[in-house]
């Protein structure tokens, strides 16, 4: 199934690496996704911004984040925004791994992915606000799962919304539905399996699940453990619009086209 990038990890040295997971070209072309890997002691790009919007997802590890003038530590298991613009840097002064996805959002141009940093630094107000913790009690159940708002144009995110949602087993997402917008899922535990159409495939934790804009799709966990993933939607929905479209699949046997040649008339 095209829809779902998987895991990279068997890729990674045993250095720095980021793996593209979505972009800087193809795909959904509405954002860029990667995942990142830092062995102790390593760090990545100095001192730097983007034109578009980035977050982090600490799953793995412990990372030490420079934001503007201050310096925090996150994760594991939470976001860091920063906002198109926002100096920053990371690095790891653990002695473990630390593991990261990454969300850029818009897709930024291939040529300015990324921009270093001169001059004075300037201290960005309220940085502490940009990091939310995924907190095991932070989940609400809703009619089929349960979630927890990490970000969405309430809180500072104008081009995504991104909830952690939480799938118990044997149950689900809506019956199938489109969307018109784009959703992606990065599963971060468990197993989820994706129905595109009337095809259906498994998305492991560690893998991306692509679903642009017009997509018929559902998902299930057909597990004995609980399924956590991340919700990402491009863009959030304006309030009062439709969010899903429901679809039924109807299966028929047709009979088939016979051409039965017929004889010339004289």
């Amino acid at each position: 199934m095209r829809n779902i990038v998987k895991n990279p990890d068997a890729e990674f040295p045993e250095t720095f690496k980021s793996i593209w997971l979505n972009g800087p070209e193809g795909g959904v072309d509405s954002c860029s996704c990667l995942v990142s890997r830092v062995p102790s002691g390593h760090k990545g790009p100095r001192l730097h911004t983007h034109p578009v919007d980035q977050f982090y997802f600490v799953f793995e590890g412990q990372t030490t984040v420079r934001i503007g003038t201050e310096v925090f530590t996150v994760g594991p298991m939470a976001m860091v925004h920063f906002p198109a613009g926002t100096p920053h840097c990371n690095w790891n002064e653990t002695e473990d791994y630390e593991k990261h996805f990454e969300l850029l959002v818009p897709r930024p141009p291939a040529d300015r992915v990324i921009e270093y940093w001169e001059g004075e630094v300037p201290t960005v107000p309220d940085a502490a606000s940009l990091i939310t913790p995924i907190t095991a009690g932070g989940y609400t159940m809703g009619r089929l799962f349960a979630s927890q708002h990490l970000a969405r144009r309430e809180t500072g995110s104008e081009h995504a919304r991104i909830y952690a949602a939480k799938v118990s087993p044997n149950t689900g997402g809506p019956a199938l539905h489109f969307h018109d917008f784009d959703q992606l899922y990065y599963v971060f535990g468990g197993e989820l399996t994706i129905q595109v159409g009337h095809e259906k495939k498994v998305a492991r934790s560690g893998d991306l699940v692509l679903l642009p804009k017009g997509c018929l799709h559902t998902n299930f966990n057909a597990g004995d453990e609980d399924e956590y993933h991340l919700a990402i939607l491009i863009p959030e929905p304006q309030e009062g619009e439709q969010f899903d479209y429901k679809v039924e699949i109807e299966y028929r046997v047709e009979k088939p086209f016979i051409n039965e040649p017929t004889e010339d008339k004289k």
